[in-house]
């Protein structure tokens, strides 16, 4: 595994690995069978906790250590420039970059970042490897490392001290909220003008993501802070984040243990986080990998500059082949992820039609283990990082086409000893609408030195910039960086410049060097690259093998001009009292602002043009303004919107029916509802009057309801509407009512109701609770079988009062600590829709590792068709909704379903199994046949766990109209 976080005692200098155990029983063999290299069935989950974070700008340390360990200063003297000559006199690849004479631009500025020193004074420890991340916004860079984060101006002045992540999280009050596990991601929303802060949390599996998205653009303010609980027991390692206009995209290697499992592909609700709403979830894909040995990565583009992507235009999703790993090609490979948050299943990850595209030969290969890159004495071997594209994948709308900008390491030398690295550079380019080609596809370095984990990105006029770790026989790794401008010629590259020359080594176990890079662009001016970096200093290798330094800097080519923008800044107020009105939202088109306690949206930033901007605010009315901005203007626009009523929705009541009283609303049915309003806005209701508007399924509508005075937050109302089903509506389609609200003559909008035609058709229950304790209902069978395959009564399913969701009793069977296999079969039933679905409560706990990484025990769900033989439920083309299987059962220890995709380990997000829904939906090949369910439940030689519980089993199929006997 290329993972994990190593934590250092200054006292006892003691290493302490980040959770990768193994399995505590003796059972040996292989960890997991191999699988198809296919995409997943999308997956939405929900965030597990929300809250908002007190200012940043207020954390102070928790800890302070005092001894000959203190803060570094921020701001240092800039370095003269270093340039490295590097060629290919050693290496006839054409893909290897030539040598400009033109130097590269000197930093305009540079400053020390966070470091160990920090992690000393705020842990009394040291952390290897710093995984240095950070991003620039119009005021600020934030940096992030292993496990701290702090806030500079451009001007590299401290604007925080240096903080916990935990500390943003702590409102969430949950265990992982007092964690600091590492991985951070820093990120800023151009777009937006927001900050994300994301890290991982390994406290047990199911793992968590951690994330934060900033209230406002001031990155030391608060923050809308989540918690997302994983959908599967992988762990989540070395997370990377894109922003995009309808998502922040995330990729995570996901390891079984110390099993590589392949890429998790995620799309979180950007649209819902934006605004702090608790709902916010995400979807996801896996995408699992045919070895169990680390192999290439999945990596999303990221946004710079202000120029958004084409409207609807996917996120891309880079990673790569390699013929040493047994492909058929060198290539780079690009998948486009389609987010579909309004019908989650409907989200896809396809190859795009261009990819694998064909590219130089490269080896992406390193000697086995960490010990890579040499150094000078007394310096130990580093981790080269040599098998992912590197972080990250930097996307720029340029007008007329596309880019993505991305880098890997590379070999060099085909002679393990010495090996040497180099930093493979990539320009995709496109067309709007067109396929990907590549543009620039050149290797920077040389046979007597190593470049390694590098950072790339463009600015807009397409000058390229990538930067990058150095370190030779002779010289100790520093920081550098090169580029080239979009005239000259692809594969020419100018001298190396230096951002930091490091005079010392990290000398002792770990091989962790960081395990990526910075390079982003700044959305000002849109030509200043920004980048952080780890080297040491001879003081601080004398002080321990791991006291890091890290830098951050900037420069541009002198070619670039300013980017055109024009900006737009003011306060947003209440017409009424003239306070200002804390986050209220100043958007246009995909650029919005969130407005600050004090009422201010800070600086819009926007490409000249033409705008309508509007601010608008709960209890307020909009205010739209229609602005036309020149390049380089900056225009002074406040806002003063009207307090105003807003009435929800808060109960729908069904109190009469023409046809069956079935509580459900048919075609051609005359019906009355009840529907209670109330006020949460900011100035009461005088003459509040409700019109149902025909629409929707709503015909011959009654009449006007008058609910009279609401008060802001006070009593509700209720009144009556009656009208009259469309019989050409479709049982089971959705109803929507839709009520136009006004006060006096003012107009308060719409309220859309949306309701279910038709009753749910219950094609088979079963709830267990009408038979007596240790039995099945009648019809119902089991079987259970030995290794011999002998009957095995005692392990068999039966009915139980030990645990269930609704009555006393629910199926149960044992977890056995001998080889087996039992089943529990349905009655036959019959499904009429493809519509079908199959939800139960179901409760386990199998034998598994403490990570669940080994899935000794399981439980698998099958289906039979007619006459056809049984089928897994996802074999058969069902689809799990909520409640899916964690995993593969092991192959090591006889289980009979070794191999088989199941449910293992403990239901629920916690270390304490509970009730789960698991929803699926039945293949539609069900339609039109007879359909038994079975469950299944294999053992293997190990130990034993309490077994599994299911309740409420329901399949519903399709929907039931009484008034007009139709069945749909």
């Amino acid at each position: 595994m290329k993972r994990n976080l190593l934590i250092l005692s200054i006292s006892i200098i003691l290493a302490l690995l980040a959770v990768r155990l193994q399995t505590a029983e003796s059972k040996t063999g292989p960890a997991r069978n191999d699988v198809a290299e296919t995409a997943s069935a999308p997956e939405f989950r929900k965030a597990a906790a929300f809250a908002t974070s007190a200012e940043v700008r207020s954390f102070y340390r928790q800890h302070t250590v005092h001894g000959k360990f203190s803060l570094r200063s921020s701001v240092v003297t800039i370095p003269d420039p270093v340039t490295h000559a590097y060629s290919v006199s050693h290496d006839p690849d054409s893909a290897m970059a030539r040598a400009s004479a033109i130097p590269m631009p000197t930093p305009d500025m540079s400053f020390d970042g966070l470091s160990n020193f920090d992690n000393i004074a705020e842990y009394n420890a040291v952390i290897v490897p710093p995984d240095i991340t950070g991003d620039v916004g119009p005021d600020n860079f934030v940096q992030a490392v292993n496990a701290l984060v702090r806030v500079y101006d451009k001007q590299g002045n401290a604007v925080t001290q240096p903080f916990r992540m935990s500390q943003l999280f702590a409102p969430l009050a949950t265990p992982c909220s007092t964690r600091d596990d590492g991985d951070p991601v820093v990120l800023y929303d151009p777009l937006a003008g927001r900050w994300i802060l994301s890290q991982y949390c390994n406290n047990f599996p199911p793992f968590r993501q951690m994330m934060a998205v900033s209230k406002t653009a001031d990155p030391a303010g608060a923050y809308f802070v989540y918690e997302f609980v994983m959908p599967n027991v992988k762990i989540n390692d070395f997370p990377k984040f894109g922003v995009w206009p309808d998502a922040y995209y995330m990729s995570d290697e996901e390891f079984l243990g110390s099993d590589y499992a392949g890429a998790g592909l995620f799309a979180f609700d950007r649209t819902k986080m934006l605004v702090g709403d608790p709902s916010a979830g995400y979807v996801y894909i896996d995408r699992p990998s045919n070895s169990t040995e680390r192999r290439s990565n999945f990596v999303p583009a990221d946004l710079d500059g202000i120029h958004p992507p084409p409207s609807g235009a996917p996120n891309v999703f880079v990673s790569y082949s390699a013929t040493e790993y047994g492909d058929a090609q060198d290539a780079i490979r690009l998948f486009d992820f389609h987010a579909d948050f309004a019908n989650p299943l409907n989200s896809t990850v396809v190859e795009r039609p261009e990819s694998p595209l064909s590219v130089a030969a490269f080896d992406p290969t390193s000697p086995s283990g960490r010990a890579d890159i040499a150094q000078p004495a007394p310096g130990e071997r580093l981790d080269s990082n040599s098998d992912r594209i590197n972080y990250r994948v930097a996307y720029r709308n340029l007008g007329g086409s596309e880019s993505l900008v991305f880098n890997q390491t590379v070999r060099l030398t085909q002679d393990p000893d010495p090996y040497r690295a180099g930093v493979r550079l990539y320009e995709f380019r496109r067309k709007h609408g067109a396929p990907f080609v590549a543009t620039e596809q050149s290797t920077i370095g040389d046979n007597t030195s190593s470049r390694w984990i590098g950072s790339a990105a463009e600015d807009h006029q397409g000058n390229l910039a990538v930067s990058y770790n150095f370190v030779n026989d002779e010289k100790v790794p520093s920081f550098l960086y090169t580029g080239r401008t979009a005239t000259e010629p692809a594969g020419t590259f100018r001298s190396e410049a230096t951002l930091i020359n490091g005079t010392g080594v990290q000398k002792a176990f770990g091989w962790r060097w960081g395990d990526y890079a910075v390079l982003t662009v700044d959305p000002v001016d849109d030509c200043t690259f920004w980048a952080a970096g780890e080297y040491y200093t001879l003081a601080s290798q004398n002080v321990s093998d791991f006291t890091w330094l890290t830098r951050i800097g900037s420069f541009k080519f002198a070619e670039c001009t300013a980017a055109p923008r024009s900006f737009i800044s003011g306060v947003v107020t209440d017409a009424s009292t003239g306070l200002p009105i804390a986050d209220a939202l100043v958007a246009s088109t995909v650029f919005s602002r969130s407005t600050s306690s004090a009422g201010s949206y800070g600086g819009l930033m926007l490409l000249p043009g033409s705008y309508a901007l509007t601010a608008s605010a709960r209890g307020y009315r909009p205010q739209t303004i229609n602005a036309t901005l020149d390049d380089g203007q900056r225009l002074t626009q406040d806002f003063a919107l009207q307090p105003v009523a807003v009435i929800e929705n808060s109960g729908v009541l069904l109190t009469a029916e023409s046809c069956l009283p079935n509580r459900s609303p048919e075609p051609g049915e005359a019906v009355t509802y009840d529907i209670t309003l109330r006020n949460t806005g900011m100035t009461a209701t005088h003459e509040l009057t409700a019109t149902l508007i025909a629409g929707g399924g709503v015909t011959v509508p009654s009449a006007v309801q008058n609910y009279g005075s609401l008060a802001p937050h006070g009593a509700s109302a209720t009144r009556a509407f009656s009208f009259t089903v469309d019989p050409a509506l479709p049982c089971g389609s959705a109803l929507t009512l839709t009520l136009q609200l006004k006060d006096d003559d003012s107009d308060l909008g719409t309220i859309t109701i949306s309701l279910q035609t038709g009753e749910p058709r219950i094609a088979f229950h079963e709830g267990f609770d009408r038979v007596p304790q240790g039995f099945l209902p009648p019809r119902w069978t089991r079987s259970a079988a030995d290794i011999n395959g002998l009957p095995d009564y005692p392990r068999n399913w039966k009915a139980s009062t030990k645990r269930s969701v609704s009555g006393s009793r629910s199926a149960f069977s044992p977890d056995l600590n001998q080889v087996g296999i039992n089943e529990m079969v349905s009655p036959v039933f019959v499904v009429t829709t493809p519509q079908a679905r199959l939800t139960f409560n179901n409760w386990y706990d199998l034998e598994t590792t403490f990570l669940r990484n080994r899935l000794y025990d399981g439980s698998v769900l099958e289906i039979k068709l007619g006459n056809a033989d049984w089928q897994d439920i996802i074999a058969a083309g069902g689809q799990f909704e909520s409640g899916g299987y964690d995993g593969l059962i092991d192959a090591c220890c006889s289980n009979p379903l070794a191999g088989h995709a199941g449910w293992s380990g403990r239901s629920g997000p916690d270390q304490t199994s509970e009730f789960i829904t698991t929803s699926v939906r039945l293949p539609a090949a069900a339609a039109g046949q007879t359909v038994q369910l079975r469950w299944r439940i294999g053992t293997d030689v190990g130990t034993f766990r309490e077994g599994q519980y299911i309740d409420d089993v329901t399949v519903t199929d399709g929907y039931f109209c009484g008034c007009s006997l139709s069945r749909q």
